[in-house]
């Protein structure tokens, strides 16, 4: 069966535009490996002391390949993530809260393929009673077991230091590595105000991921995003170096680190 999946993977990374490497495997079987990887880290404890598993397995699909690929390919990956999901969840004895499955998206922060392990509708009430656990030690005192309170990434800070003809200035703009998008426009509820002719008022994203990578993605602005200069394609998440000078429009930003 094994064969039979590692051979289907390699029509789907040439479908996907991508060969499978020799040394390191078929780029589906990484991706199942992966998986696993991230199912133990995301487990966790219940009330009652069972290992409850992620059961959402979010299959995200680099931007401008997903189209090249039939979707009877897309399937067949689709069934063996899932496959792949259900044995070890099955092999390690874990629990669910819900039955598992499969979801797949085009995703622009997103490099090949990589599946993202959740728990679906229960995440917000799970981070919840993680909140309301880390409050109660720290404001009561009480002893919480530490699988109850899994530690959270921390925030990371990031300056941006904009150029904006007759405003140049600095902001602060929180992170967490492999969190939400911090979103670049004109309007006021961007996290990252631009008010300038040339910007758009959803102009861009930018996100950092579980590395700790800052990446930005045009969102479809009329003006473009840049990279030193270089337009970034839409739908093309390009890395953000130190150094780099970041356009959005006719507006300059730098971004530094600690």
């Amino acid at each position: 069966m094994r064969r039979v999946f590692e051979g289907m993977g390699a029509v789907v990374d040439r479908k996907l535009g991508r060969e499978p490497e020799t040394q390191t495997g078929f780029t589906t079987t990484r991706l199942i490996e992966r998986m696993k990887q991230l199912i133990e880290e995301r487990s966790r404890t219940d009330e009652s002391g069972r290992r409850i598993a992620p059961h959402l397995f979010k299959l995200k699909i680099e931007w401008g390949t997903h189209s090249e690929a039939p979707p009877e390919y897309i399937k067949e990956l689709e069934h063996e993530v899932l496959a792949g999901a259900v044995d070890y969840i099955n092999d390690r004895r874990l629990r669910t809260l819900a039955p598992v499955k499969v979801e797949t998206s085009v995703d622009i922060f997103t490099t090949g393929i990589a599946v993202d392990p959740t728990f679906g509708e229960f995440e917000e009430e799970l981070k919840q009673q993680d909140e309301a656990a880390r409050h109660a030690k720290e404001v009561k005192g009480i002893s919480i077991p530490k699988s109850l309170t899994p530690p959270a990434s921390p925030d990371v800070a990031v300056t941006a230091r904009v150029t904006l003809p007759g405003n140049p200035h600095e902001k602060v703009l929180m992170f967490r590595p492999g969190g939400r998008r911090l979103n670049v426009g004109r309007v006021s509820d961007n996290d990252l105000q631009l008010d300038h002719s040339s910007v758009s008022k959803i102009h861009a994203s930018i996100l950092m991921n579980r590395e700790g990578t800052l990446l930005v993605a045009d969102t479809g602005s009329t003006n473009g995003t840049y990279i030193n200069g270089r337009r970034i394609s839409y739908g093309e998440a390009r890395q953000i170096e130190g150094g780099d000078v970041v356009g959005f429009g006719d507006v300059e930003v730098r971004f530094k680190r600690p």
